[in-house]
Formats: structure tokens, sequence, C-alpha cells
């Protein structure tokens, strides 16, 4: 088993990436910490997921945009733990993507941009404390592709994803001497995420509708607009970060891994 033993704590753990990240953390044996602000989808998930024997599958509550709450939750999880292995941050927030700078408003700007910063940041802050030192730890982010991109009607959530990468890169040199690594995946479009219950349905119908598109020929364009002519799907996801939450991948911080069937290269 990669995993096991070790204590994984997964924020946004009811969405459909965290869902995915979590039965495959707890089939290869790691113990599933589940956080979200809804209790009853939370609770849903978690029943769903069939730990390895002896594992443990728990759900918190918690809000990643409330500084104070992300703390006091990791303190007291802490209570119960030794040490906290593994924290991936599968949350995400609706933004604008489709209006150009004459149409955009700055509060619509910052959508793309605050919300995910601010989970960056009270989320490494509120679990570096118990991670590391005696145990190598792994904090993976997930990371949307615009950030290597150039397109139009996409300006805050460019920034927001370029923003992200560069705070993943800063925040391994801060903590790689407390053997702490952080990485992140930038995933494109995510083929069966809709079909999962993801909130990108209500996103990339949007962007869709404005094409005059359906929501699956918009889908169906973008594996077209990749490399391999395909998307990635939630089982590959979770694989990779099953992998790179291993200790095979101890030698790998401070980097995005690129899951975008080739649709960025840098």
């Amino acid at each position: 088993m990669l995993v096991k033993n070790k204590n994984a704590v997964i924020f946004g753990g009811s969405g459909a990436v965290g869902h995915a990240i979590a039965h495959a953390l707890s089939r290869e044996g790691a113990n599933v910490y589940l956080g979200a602000r809804h209790p009853h989808k939370l609770d849903q998930v978690a029943a769903e997921i069939c730990p390895a024997e002896g594992q443990q599958v728990k759900t918190f509550l918690v809000d990643v945009l409330d500084e104070q709450a992300t703390t006091l939750a990791m303190s007291a999880m802490a209570e119960h733990l030794a040490n906290i292995d593994i924290v991936i941050n599968a949350t995400s927030f609706m933004h604008n993507q489709g209006k150009q700078l004459s149409q955009l408003t700055l509060h619509e700007f910052m959508q793309g941009i605050t919300p995910f910063l601010a989970a960056q940041f009270n989320i490494a802050k509120a679990v570096a404390p118990y991670m590391g030192i005696q145990h190598t730890g792994a904090m993976i982010s997930m990371v949307a592709p615009s950030g290597a991109m150039a397109i139009p009607g996409h300006l805050g959530h460019i920034a927001g994803c370029a923003g992200s990468e560069a705070f993943i890169k800063a925040l391994a040199s801060e903590l790689g001497p407390r053997n702490i690594r952080v990485l992140g995946i930038r995933s494109h479009a995510i083929a069966d995420a809709v079909q999962a219950g993801s909130y990108t349905r209500e996103l990339f119908s949007l962007k869709a509708q404005a094409m005059g598109l359906t929501l699956n020929e918009w889908l169906n364009g973008a594996a077209q607009g990749t490399m391999l002519k395909q998307l990635p799907t939630l089982a590959q996801i979770a694989e990779i970060a099953t992998f790179l939450s291993s200790d095979h991948a101890n030698a790998m911080t401070g980097t995005i891994i690129n899951v975008t069937a080739g649709a960025t290269i840098s």
C-alpha cells in the first residue's frame, strides 16, 4: 500500500475531486479526514468510501476562508493524531469566466483571486505546525490550468491560478527544511467531474451557453484543444495525488505537476 497508516486531511472533501482522492488514499491504506462546509454531502461521501482494513474515515466541518476556524479545526484534530502526513487542498469557488475587461467589475475580477489564495494561505498556516520534522509531510493543491494560458475573458481566473502556483513554489522553499513537501496538480477540465456532481457544471454551462453550445459540446471542444485530444479523469487525478503523497515522491517539491493532456506545456 502506497500510503499505509498515513493521516490524510482533505479540504474540499465533499467535492468530486476530493471524493475521488479520498477513495484512492483510503484504498492505499491512509486514514482519511474529510473537511467541507456542509455536513450532509460530506457524510454522504464518507459513507461511500470503503477503507482498507483497520483504516479510518472521518469528517469535520470547516470554512477555509475563515482563518481562525481553519486553525481551530486543525488544532482540535491534532489532539487526536500523532501527526498529519498528507494535506489535499481540493477546494474551489465560483468565479467569472467569459467577461472581458470592459464588462468586468472589480468584484468579479477579484472573485478569481481572493478566495483561492485565501484558502491556500489559511490551510497551509493551519496544518504546517502538525506536519514534517520527524515524518515527511506532503501538501498538495489542485490548480486550474489558466495560469499558464493567455486567453481573453479570464483575467481574474488567470491571475488567481498563476498566484496559486507561485504560492506553492514559495511555500515549498519555506517548508522544505521542516521536511514538508509542497506540490500542485494542474488539471484541465476533468472529463467526468460534472457527472460526479462537481460545481463546474454551473461554471462550464455558463461558458457553453455564451458560445451557443451544450455542456457536452463544450467539454468535447476542450478535449479537442489538447495534444492528446482528451481530458483527464477523476481516477487519473486521484492516482497521481496518491503517488505524490507517497514516499515514492519524497524527492519532489516546489513543482506543478501538469495533468492537462498537453493543453499547457510550461
